[in-house]
């Protein structure tokens, strides 16, 4: 699934991309711009994605990314990897929204 029909299968249950979506709306979470090639460099690792889905990617919409909360560096980009990717080939900046790693174990049941 894409887009927002992104959902995580936690065994007991599944987390749709738009409860993350909710849960940062309702703790007022701002949109982050950041260099789309530093964000990259940050995680440190390779983007597995489809050049069709980054050709068609809408770039201005915001990514969420997993933050560890201690150290603010990025973990994860919990949606928007094609984004990223097309941001990256553009030498774009990004919009983010941070997802804090203890949140995410929060709504995930981890």
């Amino acid at each position: 699934m894409a887009g927002r029909d992104t959902t995580w299968d936690m065994g007991d249950r599944v987390v749709h991309l738009t409860d993350v979506i909710r849960y940062l709306k309702k703790r007022r979470r701002r949109v982050h711009r950041i260099s789309a090639r530093a964000l990259a460099k940050m995680l440190g690792r390779r983007l597995e994605t489809s050049r069709s889905r980054i050709m068609r990617a809408d770039i201005s919409v915001p990514i969420i990314v997993e933050v560890d909360r201690e150290t603010g560096r990025p973990v994860v980009i919990l949606d928007g990897n094609h984004r990223l990717a097309k941001a990256i080939s553009l030498d774009a900046v990004i919009h983010m929204r941070v997802l804090y790693s203890d949140e995410r174990d929060m709504l995930f049941g981890e």
